[in-house]
């Protein structure tokens, strides 16, 4: 097959997922000069292969061409056979095989019947099996992934199955392929996202290669669920929680009861060293006055989102620093969001965007155009409006790095 057969013929497949395949369409269309903007500058041996391209793809039914009035120039590329389409490109017809797959789904559906166990995933196998289509397809969900996804669910029905082992284990165990896990959960996730929208997605706690995780000091206790003895961190220690604990946290406490606590969280990593080690001599009361100190990483991981909410259902106020830019608060609308209560920012003003600005780095227009993100009762947040007004003005941001809390 030529390079601009290939071309052409890819351009339309494309086309065809782009546009919604679950629909029924008789046409797709391309426009040449789109298509091939580069024609009239082009070295006349490579247009007369571009045109014998194109016209061979019509003799055979694929397309229809549209020329110019001068007969030079082809105007529009037009496909109203899909089949032939694929074909001509060695693809299986989409709408075809997604027929195939959902056969091959009722079949499996119908011998996990059979089986007690099964009942977590025949739900879902019956929403696949009801819903497949050439969309999936075109997102690479073929029928050996479709068949390599059910023996990952089948073999996730007994929790056992999942306990101590890494998934580049689980996916030579599965597979003989130590990636192919990860590759197929990344091909999965727009079936999976669609499903959700029908009914909860079951828990079948299959290890990912993802470890969200977060840090946090102060002297507070955890409570966890089905524990008794809370843990207590009474040094104040900075401690690294992944999500894997964190999930099990009913409640934090200070270790001294409060009738009102508070928490000031912390976008970069340096600053929350800096702000939340514990104090030695006690110098800073700016510091002093927060019970802990809770390290976000710029927007807050799964692990940190989680122990927000854990927070906020413990009833601590909510500070936070971070960078004196547009991101930066949106980080702080994001925080708010997740606690739904208020978020006062700290140093997060016009008064120090100047005292800092001569230190300050140069914002790119998407960055600036992020202000438009912040929503109008974040900007009314004392200190904001102005601070905005301040970016917005110079096209500059400052670093928590360089601020000085104490």
């Amino acid at each position: 097959m030529t390079g601009w057969k290939k071309s052409i013929l890819d351009a339309f497949i494309s086309h065809y997922f782009a546009s919604d395949p679950d629909e029924e369409r008789k046409t797709l269309r391309i426009r040449s000069s789109i298509f091939y903007p580069d024609f009239d500058t082009a070295p006349a041996d490579e247009k007369l292969s571009y045109l014998e391209a194109a016209e061979s793809l019509e003799r055979k039914g694929v397309v229809k061409l549209n020329w110019e009035e001068k007969g030079e120039r082809i105007k529009t590329l037009s496909c109203v056979n899909f089949e032939k389409l694929f074909e001509a490109a060695g693809r299986p017809f989409p709408k075809t095989e997604a027929e195939k797959i959902r056969i091959m789904l009722d079949e499996r559906v119908t011998a996990l019947k059979k089986n007690p166990a099964s009942e977590k995933i025949i739900t879902l196998l019956e929403f696949f099996a009801a819903h497949f289509g050439p969309r999936e397809i075109g997102q690479g969900l073929d029928q050996p992934a479709m068949e390599e996804l059910i023996r990952l669910l089948e073999y996730s029905c007994e929790p056992a199955h999942l306990e101590n082992i890494t998934a580049r284990a689980l996916s030579i165990l599965l597979y003989r392929d130590s990636k192919r896990l990860e590759s197929l959960l990344d091909l999965c996730k727009p079936l999976f996202a669609r499903s959700q929208k029908h009914f909860p997605f079951p828990d079948f706690a299959i290890p990912e290669r993802s470890y969200p995780e977060t840090m946090i000091s102060g002297k507070i206790s955890f409570e966890y669920r089905n524990i008794n003895e809370p843990m207590v961190n009474a040094g104040s220690h900075v401690l690294i929680l992944p999500l894997q604990t964190v999930q099990k946290i009913e409640a934090i406490k200070t270790i001294a009861p409060k009738k009102e606590k508070s928490v000031l969280t912390i976008e970069n990593k340096e600053s929350f060293y800096a702000l939340g080690s514990p104090q030695k001599n006690n110098a800073s009361e700016n510091l002093s006055r927060y019970d802990c100190f809770l390290y976000t990483g710029g927007y807050p991981s799964t692990a940190a989102s989680v122990l927000i909410k854990i927070l906020a259902a413990s009833d601590f106020s909510f500070y936070h620093a971070g960078d004196l830019d547009p991101d930066g608060v949106l980080i702080l609308q994001h925080i708010q969001n997740l606690a739904e209560k208020p978020v006062t920012p700290v140093r997060m003003d016009a008064a120090t965007f100047d005292q800092y600005q001569v230190w300050a780095r140069s914002l790119t227009a998407p960055t600036l155009r992020q202000v438009g993100k912040i929503r109008e009762e974040t900007k009314i947040i004392p200190g904001i409006t102005d601070l905005l007004q301040r970016i917005e003005e110079t096209g500059l941001g400052v670093e928590q790095e360089i601020i000085d809390y104490r």
